[in-house]
């Protein structure tokens, strides 16, 4: 692990050195750091769970397949699709949570008019 941490710690620093002219340059439009942050980090939330869910969706089969021929046990498959479960409504907890604040949730969801709580507040 020691052999590997100088490299790994320069591919980090130029990897920060690379993206920091694109932080800088929207940051120009935007003058708040953590809302350039906020927006930033959402989208690549929403492109990561893209793919998440595609890799999940055939490890899910998979592990099906398994299970039914008792190569692998149920519970696996059952904590697979609750953690896809969950990774889906993952944005919708947040944004309700933040709406509930009086926050602003435009970074975070695709359409925030369509939350409310489950007795039509």
């Amino acid at each position: 692990m020691k052999k590997y941490t100088k490299a790994l710690l320069m591919v980090a620093l130029i990897g920060i050195v690379a993206m920091a002219t694109a932080a800088f340059a929207q940051g120009a439009g935007n003058s708040s750091l953590f809302g350039t942050a906020q927006t930033t980090l959402a989208s690549v939330f929403k492109n990561v769970r893209i793919i998440v869910f595609i890799l999940g969706g055939f490890a899910l089969v998979g592990f099906a397949i398994a299970a039914i021929f008792g190569k692998l046990d149920w519970k696996k498959v059952a904590i697979l699709a609750v953690g896809l479960a969950l990774l889906a409504v993952a944005d919708q907890v947040v944004s309700y949570a933040i709406k509930a604040s009086g926050g602003n949730t435009d970074s975070i969801t695709w359409d925030a008019g369509k939350l409310s709580d489950s007795y039509g507040g």
